[in-house]
């Protein structure tokens, strides 16, 4: 009979959280640069994020950023998380972070989109 450990699970962030529990998504693909550096500047100033150059998922699957916004339908409320894709698997992320309205409207304007 072989018996496997539990791993041990990180306790959810209260913006992981409250992310979760938001009702609309958006995701945006970035190019990759080190995961380790971006952390470190969104850590100090989350509009770094607005920093990084948008990629074409389709023409570069191997290797991107994907960042996730979270937020309610009147976007009082914005969070965000950048994860690592390698060849279509998430290889690492960064935390929860509390976004605004701005942030998000001058990401998603490089895309070609309006909010």
């Amino acid at each position: 009979m072989l018996f496997f450990r539990k791993k041990d699970k990180e306790v959810p962030s209260n913006e992981k959280n409250a992310a979760r529990s938001m009702p609309r998504t958006k995701k945006v693909q970035f190019m990759p640069t080190k995961l380790q550096e971006l952390t470190q500047q969104l850590n100090t100033d989350v509009y770094e994020l607005t920093k990084l150059e948008p990629v074409n998922y389709y023409a570069d699957k191997s290797s991107y950023f994907q960042c996730t916004f979270f937020y309610q339908e009147d976007y009082s409320e914005v969070y965000f998380v950048v994860e690592q894709f390698n060849n279509d698997f998430r290889s690492g992320s960064t935390p929860y972070y509390k976004g605004d309205y701005d942030l998000m409207k001058k990401v998603v304007i490089k895309f070609g989109q309006r909010i």
